[in-house]
């Protein structure tokens, strides 16, 4: 799927064993007390050629990466995450990189109401689209969710969270949100609902703006092989400095799932979202669309292929909103992964990625292919 945020072009081809089915996934778990550990390891290699390392400056390069992952998780109260990389480009004008990302999940009961805390972490340097270089950033996340059934069939679904993004070179951004659902589960195969969303971006250096949002939800599931998510509303956001007027747009996201045969599954995902952007006084705007199938071949191999389209505009906030720069990103990728003993598989993919934008020096297009060998305790 193209997510909301800007793509790691150098890491776009990261083809991990989540590619794999869930039956090569399987592993048993380490054993450390109450807790359960199951770790792996990655090694990635990319020939890619043409991608962007600076504004205007294509470059070819081998990118090696050694990954790992130790996921470790205490009953059912918590789980915790921690993936290491290491990165190394053969083209000396590209820095080696090492990035790290910790996750913390929980859930819990207080009376009445299930409780539900995460922390994110992540620390970085990848390529991005958007800023066309190696883009140093460090990202924090906390979200707190509270839930309570009121009757049989109604919920009342709150959150809060709070988003930061520091890096080196481009404005930091603090985000602030609250949201509120009341949902209706009318059986274990429909459910609807509807939401407010309020939310605070504080960008430095930069114009902070403040947003508001009216949703409403749709989750479909009539069998095991068929399920559709539908949300969308609209998003009405001010800059916050006297003299601004209030700019109003559509939001929503949507997902299709459907397995056609066995081991045959087809995926359609669509979105369009507003976040504050890594240039100064800007928001970008983006819709995407991203096309997928997996196909199990000869009882072996694991087949994905994708398409994905994504549209940014750069939304000036000192110029009340208007469209200044604005990108198409399509790409395509194909992997085919497979098992070879118990534990260890590998996996082969090419990608193709083009950036087509009225802004010299960020256009671009893009050859990926390589390989990947993973061990999963």
């Amino acid at each position: 799927m193209v997510p909301r945020e800007s793509r790691n072009v150098s890491e776009a081809s990261n083809v991990s064993l989540s590619a794999l089915t869930p039956q090569l996934r399987e592993s048993t778990p380490l054993q450390l007390g109450p807790v359960l550990l199951r770790p792996s390891l990655n090694y990635r290699y990319t020939q890619s050629d043409g991608f962007l390392a600076g504004p205007g400056n294509r470059q070819d390069s081998v990118i090696e990466t050694i990954g790992a992952s130790f996921a470790f998780d205490y009953r059912d109260l918590w789980s915790l995450t921690y993936n290491p990389s290491w990165t190394h480009y053969s083209n000396a004008f590209l820095e080696d990189r090492d990035s790290h990302s910790l996750n913390f999940n929980t859930g819990f009961a207080l009376q009445d109401w299930s409780m539900g805390f995460s922390q994110r972490f992540r620390k970085g340097g990848q390529t991005l689209i958007e800023t066309a270089a190696q883009t140093d950033q460090e990202t924090f996340g906390t979200t707190l969710s509270a839930s309570r059934q009121l009757t049989s069939t109604w919920y009342l679904d709150l959150s809060a969270g709070q988003d930061l993004r520091s890096t080196r070179r481009y404005s930091d951004v603090t985000q602030h949100s609250v949201s509120s659902w009341l949902r209706r589960q009318a059986s274990s195969k429909v459910n609807s609902s509807i939401g407010l969303t309020w939310g605070y971006s504080d960008m430095d250096p930069g114009l902070n703006t403040e947003y508001h949002q009216a949703l409403v939800r749709f989750g479909f599931k009539p069998t095991v092989r068929l399920s559709a998510n539908l949300q969308g509303g609209i998003d009405s956001r001010k800059v916050d400095t006297a003299g601004f007027k209030k700019e109003e747009n559509p939001t929503y996201s949507a997902s299709l799932r459907y397995q056609a045969f066995d081991y045959t599954t087809i995926a359609i995902n669509l979105s369009r979202r507003i976040n504050a952007s890594y240039f100064s006084n800007f928001n970008r705007e983006a819709e995407a669309l991203t096309l997928s199938l997996n196909q199990r071949l000869l009882g072996r191999f694991s087949l994905t292929a994708s398409y994905g389209q994504r549209l940014s505009d750069y939304l000036g906030l000192l110029d009340n909103f208007v469209v200044g720069r604005t990108d198409k990103y399509d790409s395509f990728s194909v992997n085919l992964s497979t098992q070879l003993i118990n534990r260890l598989s590998v996996s082969a993919f090419y990608r193709k990625n083009e950036n087509a934008t009225n802004t010299s020096g960020f256009g671009f297009s893009s050859d990926q292919s390589g390989f990947s060998i993973g061990y999963r305790y």
